[in-house]
């Protein structure tokens, strides 16, 4: 007769030695540093193909989806990303927000940053092949002292590499904590070359830190080129293609609302949180959203808020609603009341099932207002005008089955 090895073992030994293969498996888990990936609050990480960052929300595909088909998640439910390369995402409560850190830029892409466990930065140099040769050390040239050193791999949370990857040394969770205490230190960390060189490098653009910057207008009256000309003054300036962006970018947002609202498997306070942060993507809660039907002549409409609550308690097992041939149509003209209008046309798919069976469908062509709003702004003592683009009234062009 012939008995397993195994119950030779005593179980406290079997348990322990379980512990050791799983602390191996999960080192060389730790260890992928070429991943592009979200991990979520239970730690469970997702290879993402995709990744944009919104107003409240994370928009993603994941590397393995076949379908083609986003994923909506809000920023508080992610607990840290890598994307892309070169670039750490973790989420921070105080803030309630996603800080982002580009560790792997022009001014510190020749510098390896080991950070360690309490939240240390060290700017280094690694020796990849002393490192290969020592080990559970790593060993490398410190680039403040000049001196070679090493340091205990047990001692360290994450290195971020000069080339963008970054390799995990402790539990994600653990890692995230780290990454946020020591967010300041590491965009701190800049080349020896560039530290104290005011001069600009050849074939640099420099950043324009100026109030001047992307959306105010210069004080000089200069035109730049590809700007909106009109006859009203206040419009000089105005960057057209800057201008369209915004506006598609509002509307693209609110496609992402929409989508987590109607789908039925958001939970339900989720949903009411997107419907407030979709709210605020218009220029008041006034705006009317006009609804239509294949089984109706009346176009109905209703102010935003309502209608996006009626689309929440909708009666449908599964409601699929998605935009598509989204495009910025008219050109802007000043409205009565001294703001600036065009309009962004898209063709909206509606689906909605129930036990799985699709029990109505619909394709509507529908225009959105988009609102170009002047504001001032006082930076420090001088005042400077500013613009944002809000979204207004959205209307039915045309439905079909």
């Amino acid at each position: 007769m012939n008995i397993s090895t195994n119950l030779l073992i005593p179980i406290k030994k079997q348990k322990l030695l379980l512990m050791v293969l799983m602390i191996g498996f999960c080192t060389k888990i730790l260890a992928q540093s070429d991943d592009e990936v979200i991990y979520f609050p239970d730690s469970r990480p997702t290879k993402v193909a995709t990744f944009e960052i919104n107003s409240s929300h994370v928009k993603y595909k994941s590397k393995n989806n076949t379908t083609g088909q986003y994923s909506h998640i809000f920023k508080q439910d992610i607990m840290m990303a890598f994307y892309p390369l070169g670039t750490y995402h973790v989420y921070s409560e105080a803030q309630k927000d996603l800080v982002s850190v580009n560790y792997s830029t022009p001014s510190n892409n020749k510098i390896d940053k080991l950070l360690t466990k309490d939240g240390n930065v060290i700017s280094a140099e690694i020796n990849a092949v002393e490192t290969q040769n020592t080990p559970n050390k790593i060993v490398y040239k410190d680039r403040e002292s000049g001196s070679q050193a090493n340091i205990a791999q047990s001692d360290l949370s994450i290195i971020l590499y000069k080339d963008g990857k970054y390799q995990l040394f402790d539990l994600p969770s653990e890692v995230a904590k780290v990454l946020l205490k020591a967010s300041d230190d590491v965009l701190a960390v800049s080349n020896p070359s560039t530290d104290n060189n005011t001069t600009v490098p050849e074939n640099t653009i420099p950043e324009n830190n100026s109030p001047n910057n992307n959306n105010s207008f210069p004080e000089d009256g200069h035109i730049s080129d590809n700007v909106i000309i009109d006859d009203d003054p206040s419009l000089l300036n105005v960057d057209t293609q800057l201008f369209r962006e915004k506006a598609l970018a509002k509307t693209r947002e609110l496609e992402d609302y929409l989508t987590l609202v109607a789908n039925k498997k958001t939970p339900f306070q989720k949903a009411n949180d997107a419907i407030d942060a979709a709210v605020k993507l218009f220029i008041d809660e006034k705006r009317m959203m006009e609804v239509s039907s294949v089984s109706r002549t009346e176009v109905k409409k209703y102010k935003i808020r309502t209608y996006f609550e009626k689309l929440k308690l909708l009666k449908y097992d599964e409601v699929r609603v998605s935009w598509s041939d989204i495009s910025y149509v008219s050109k802007i003209e000043k409205g009565e009341d001294g703001n600036f209008y065009g309009i962004v046309t898209f063709q909206q798919k509606f689906e909605g099932f129930i036990d799985g069976n699709l029990e109505y469908s619909d394709i509507t062509k529908k225009n959105i207002t988009v609102i170009l709003k002047t504001y001032d702004k006082y930076i420090e003592g001088e005042k400077t005008t500013l613009w944002d683009v809000y979204l207004g009234d959205i209307g039915v062009v045309n439905t079909k089955l």
